[in-house]
């Protein structure tokens, strides 16, 4: 088969996930960008960025983007740096433990509702921990970090183990004869030859991190929960059971503008260290 014909194939067999991803995501969302710039849903004036202004205005809008950026940051990057360090003691120490790979892989596969049950008698809320942060302390954030750490490191280990896996056994050879070992052969040999790898799971990690608003609303049981919980999602949440898509149409533009923000540097960056590299 030519590569023309395998390329036509493989758009025909791509055809069905675009028409669902244009049908489910992409037309509602353009949809709904028509009410961010109304004066409400029943009333079709125009009023330009007098929405965004009122949005910016609101004490909890700001609250919650202060908290998806800061969970966004600060989750993901202890999500990369657990799950990198637990991958390289795997394929360094445990090269032939399949059990410890399907170990971590087990989280994905648990009903959510189960999850969020052992994690309230876990973290129950009479403790310390949630009871005297109740009012918006950052230990009342701890639980869902945690949460966030516990059932998304398992792919993130597999991928880096996949990816450790497949480094070439001569350089690291070379690389051991003239005396790099330890952190050093870590930081300077595996880490660059790892760094694809390492961002597609910080892509990864960045979309799950915008996720986890369900359990979270499952585990405070409130779309009103301690303020360092409180995220875009519970914002946009709230709106929606309020009907009112003016300020909901306003976040998700906001959203969508700093989840492209984000890809955009991260595709960026993996240019410039992919060229560096020269691979």
């Amino acid at each position: 088969m030519n590569g023309k014909k395998l390329r036509n194939k493989m758009l025909l067999l791509c055809m069905p996930g675009f028409f669902g991803f244009f049908i489910f995501y992409l037309f509602p969302f353009f949809k709904s960008v028509r009410y961010a710039f109304v004066k409400d849903s029943f009333h079709d004036d125009f009023v330009g960025f007098r929405n965004f202004v009122e949005s910016f205005k609101n004490e909890f809008f700001r609250l919650a983007l202060r908290n998806t950026a800061i969970f966004s940051f600060l989750g993901v990057l202890l999500l990369l740096t657990s799950s990198f360090f637990l991958s390289y003691g795997i394929a360094t120490i445990l090269k032939k433990s399949v059990f410890f790979k399907k170990l971590f892989l087990l989280p994905m596969f648990l009903p959510t509702i189960s999850v969020i049950y052992a994690w309230k008698i876990l973290f129950d809320k009479t403790s310390f921990l949630l009871g005297a942060n109740r009012e918006g302390g950052f230990l009342a954030a701890i639980p869902i970090y945690l949460l966030f750490l516990w059932k998304n490191s398992g792919m993130n280990i597999l991928l880096f183990t996949a990816a450790f896996a497949r480094l070439p056994e001569s350089v690291l050879e070379a690389a051991e004869l003239e005396g790099a070992r330890g952190l050093y052969r870590l930081w300077h040999i595996i880490v660059p030859l790892s760094s694809p790898t390492i961002f597609f799971v910080g892509i990864l990690s960045f979309v799950n991190s915008m996720k986890i608003f369900k359990e979270s609303y499952l585990f405070f049981e409130t779309g009103y929960p301690p303020r360092a919980v409180y995220t875009i999602q519970y914002y946009m949440n709230n709106h929606f059971q309020k009907l009112n898509y003016q300020k909901l149409s306003c976040a998700s533009l906001v959203v969508a503008l700093f989840v492209g923000i984000i890809l955009f540097l991260i595709y960026r960056m993996e240019n410039k260290v992919m060229r560096s590299l020269d691979i």
